[in-house]
């Protein structure tokens, strides 16, 4: 059977699409806590009320979000819930879908490098549409921001990563590549403008005082360590070695990651070079949820962003690199899915982690690259070497 008729064009509806669509059959069931955890902290803002701690009456769990992110949730709060459930998944495809689409333009054989994207990261976000969370969101506004970026439109830029920023704490961290561009000042300066902005937008509706209240609240939130499943470096080393899930090493492990992050930025040489861009934004996209003691299966999907965007800088994959794909495709995106039976989903990928080991893998990949990459300087050496010879032989 020809797939000539599955075009780039019809690739990308039927994405957006289907994981618009993906939450309803949870909806029907009334497994929508993840929404109404979203949605329903403005009803508290409006009250002056704290949008943190337990909530049974609005939603189950706790919101750990920004007070600015239940403001801008505020137009869902007035919706129909299905009404609500089914923009809130459209608006989180068409960003990422948005993300991929723009982050890729202006590379060489563009439609075939979004095609091989779409696919690639669709099985992680359909898991994260299914449960109705913002990581599609946070990846499309982090891919849309660099797009900005690489292009010199700073304002822009800041706008999606100060975004990222009020919904994720960590989404902002993607700014760091505003090193590798110029216009370093006025990016600095959209960034502080924009970050103002978010932070006091709930201030229309609630005092200032309140509104700081809320925001240590949040930064208590965000520095608790999770005592959830980790499905990370951390679990990995909880469950295949026995490491104590302490917040000291939770901590230490984080900050060798973080370490292991920034040593690639000391070859200041290679930061105009676009493969070396690259490859660092599949390696920070990698970096952000495996070292991250809150990663859960639906955060994955900016984990396998991460390895979409490394295996398209890959002129020739060698079958190692054929091999590390596939790990990531079958035991990270495919493993918590019906194509396994629930003994092996239950008894060995989720008790084990498996679903981080393919990103792992690919991370580790990645180090070696970024570690081995010849600076331009290098290249020009053994181009020029290996010519001589070629021409004293042709005079």
């Amino acid at each position: 059977m020809s797939l000539r008729w599955l075009t780039l064009p019809r690739l990308l509806a039927a994405f957006i699409i289907i994981l618009t669509g993906a939450a309803f059959q949870k909806y029907m069931m009334g497994s929508i806590n993840n929404y109404l955890m979203f949605s329903k902290p403005f009803h508290n803002l409006l009250l002056d009320k704290s949008i943190y701690g337990l909530h049974p009456d609005l939603y189950a769990d706790n919101y750990k979000y920004s007070p600015t992110f239940a403001w801008l949730m505020g137009p869902f709060y007035y919706m129909p819930i299905g009404l609500g459930v089914f923009f809130w998944n459209l608006i989180n495809s068409v960003v990422l879908a948005a993300g991929i689409w723009y982050f890729l333009e202006g590379e060489e054989n563009a439609a075939r490098k979004r095609w091989m994207a779409l696919l690639i990261i669709f099985p992680e976000a359909l898991v994260t549409a299914q449960n109705m969370q913002s990581n599609n969101l946070i990846i499309g506004a982090m891919l849309l921001g660099l797009y900005h970026l690489r292009n010199e439109r700073v304002w822009l830029a800041a706008f999606f990563f100060v975004l990222c920023g009020f919904v994720k704490f960590y989404g902002i961290t993607a700014a760091l590549f505003f090193v590798f561009y110029p216009k370093k000042p006025q990016f600095l300066l959209a960034m502080t403008v924009w970050t103002v902005l978010f932070a006091l937008a709930p201030a229309t509706i609630i005092p200032l005082s309140s509104l700081g209240s809320e925001y240590v609240e949040w930064f208590k939130v965000v520095m608790v360590s999770t005592l959830g499943r980790l499905v990370s470096v951390m679990g990995i080393l909880e469950v295949w070695f026995g490491m104590a899930k302490t917040d000291a090493n939770l901590r230490m492990v984080e900050a060798v990651g973080i370490v292991l992050f920034l040593l690639p930025f000391l070859r200041v040489n290679l930061w105009k070079d676009l493969l070396f861009q690259r490859r660092m934004i599949a390696y920070f996209l990698l970096f952000i949820i495996i070292f991250n003691k809150m990663a859960e299966s639906p955060t994955y999907v900016l984990a396998v962003t991460g390895v979409a965007i490394w295996w398209l800088t890959l002129e020739s994959p060698t079958r190692f690199d054929w091999a590390l794909l596939l790990t990531v495709i079958i035991f990270t995106s495919l493993s918590p899915t019906d194509i396994f039976p629930r003994f092996i989903r239950d008894g060995f990928f989720v008790p084990y982690r498996i679903k981080a080991v393919g990103c792992m893998l690919v991370w580790a990949r990645l180090q070696w690259e970024l570690w081995t990459q010849e600076a331009p300087d290098q290249i020009k050496m053994t181009s020029s070497s290996t010519s001589a010879p070629i021409s004293r032989l042709m005079s």
